[in-house]
């Protein structure tokens, strides 16, 4: 399988392997009107830090300061679904209301959101969708973090060069502000777990 198509591997499949309807699991779907195109923007990011020190900055849906983002107004209640946020970046205004939010400390924490139109960059948005998930792994030493964007544009490259982009400075800021390092596909072993194994070899 190509790696590109992985993520639409994941999203057909997630209602079987999971055992539910995929617009529970999607509930801010979007359908893209005449003269705009869907597109996807799927990024994973994986530290060695817990969980809690990402969550730590992220949790606020009424904070955007790490995503490069000023909150300019805020309605409802933070973190429950129903509510929205206006903010400002370097291109411009932009409005979302939380759609989805699930939270289990020192496990999961994700939530979605959804989009009004907008434009940025001289791209034109219909509307879009994210989702953000943060993982507990290694026995909650290290972070996954997995971003999926679902957009509506005029323009397809330009749009999923715009967000990627976007999301590697979020994401790598984050990371750089906790010193986190990135994740080299081993779990980390704790210092008394790598003397042991040294006096064992020894003996």
């Amino acid at each position: 399988m190509h790696l590109l198509a992985l993520p639409f591997a994941i999203l057909a499949t997630a209602p079987l392997l999971l055992g539910v309807h995929a617009h529970r699991l999607f509930p801010s779907d979007i359908r893209c009107p005449t003269g705009f195109h869907n597109s996807f923007v799927h990024n994973s990011y994986t530290y060695i830090a817990p969980l809690h020190k990402f969550t730590e900055i992220t949790g606020s849906f009424f904070n955007l300061t790490w995503y490069g983002a000023d909150i300019n107004s805020t309605t409802g209640a933070d973190n429950v679904v129903g509510a929205t946020r206006s903010a400002t970046t370097a291109g411009g205004t932009f409005h979302e209301t939380l759609t989805a939010f699930t939270s289990h400390p020192g496990d999961v924490f994700q939530y979605t959101y959804h989009g009004k139109p907008v434009s940025f960059g001289g791209v034109h948005y219909s509307g879009c969708t994210e989702t953000l998930r943060f993982e507990s792994i290694c026995g909650g030493q290290a972070t996954y973090i997995d971003v999926l964007s679902h957009l509506c544009s005029d323009d397809k490259l330009s749009a999923y060069d715009g967000w990627y982009r976007a999301h590697l400075f979020a994401f790598e800021g984050l990371a750089a502000e906790l010193e986190a390092r990135v994740f080299e596909g081993d779990c980390p072993t704790s210092d008394v777990e790598e003397e042991t194994d040294c006096e064992e070899e020894e003996v």
